[in-house]
């Protein structure tokens, strides 16, 4: 005998909601998942060659950081057939994927006169570091934030642990610092 809707026993409300959370169970369990916690590393071969041939300098780069070091973002801004002129700057940032311990470091490069100022604002040099031979200014912020700099003609380095949470390391920024030699396109 048919029941009439409304009519319905809790016994079959349980029955219902169990194929209800069955199929949610399925679902769940057979959903695909990201990687969560990966790093998800960009190339920067090409932007970086790109920018090198447009540039009115000598680009440096990284070259032979260790495996943790992955590059996860590039902005280049270089108007193409640059001229002595124009500014031009490359901007790559990294994270230091250690397991258990992930920091960042930032590498600019460029010939904009103002570029320290514009992106460490008023921080100070509070020391110098030698660095693979090359002199490197060191600039903390109160909050402890550490910066390399360096002029290189009419180029500017900075190498940063880009001013916020997690950044990297004095040594770190070393190891990046180090690994900088000119671009050959």
């Amino acid at each position: 005998m048919a029941r009439r809707r409304g009519q319905e026993t809790i016994r079959d409300m349980t029955l219902s909601l169990g194929v209800v959370m069955a199929g949610v169970l399925l679902f769940a369990l057979f959903m695909p998942r990201g990687g969560g916690d990966a790093v998800k590393a960009v190339d920067t071969a090409a932007p970086v060659t790109a920018f090198a041939r447009s540039a009115p300098f000598a680009v440096v780069a990284p070259v032979g950081l260790p495996g943790f070091w992955k590059a996860t973002s590039i902005r280049t801004d270089a108007p193409s057939g640059a001229s002595r002129t124009q500014t031009v700057e490359l901007t790559i940032g990294y994270v230091v994927d250690r397991s258990g311990n992930r920091t960042y470091a930032q590498l600019n490069e460029g010939n904009a006169s103002d570029a320290v100022k514009r992106i460490l604002a008023d921080r100070p040099v509070t020391g110098a570091v030698e660095v693979a031979g090359e002199s490197w200014q060191e600039r903390r912020d109160d909050a402890g934030h550490l910066a390399l700099t360096r002029q290189a003609g009419d180029v500017v380095l900075i190498v940063s642990d880009g001013g916020g949470k997690g950044g990297a390391s004095p040594a770190d920024l070393s190891t990046l610092a180090a690994s900088l030699r000119p671009h050959t396109a």
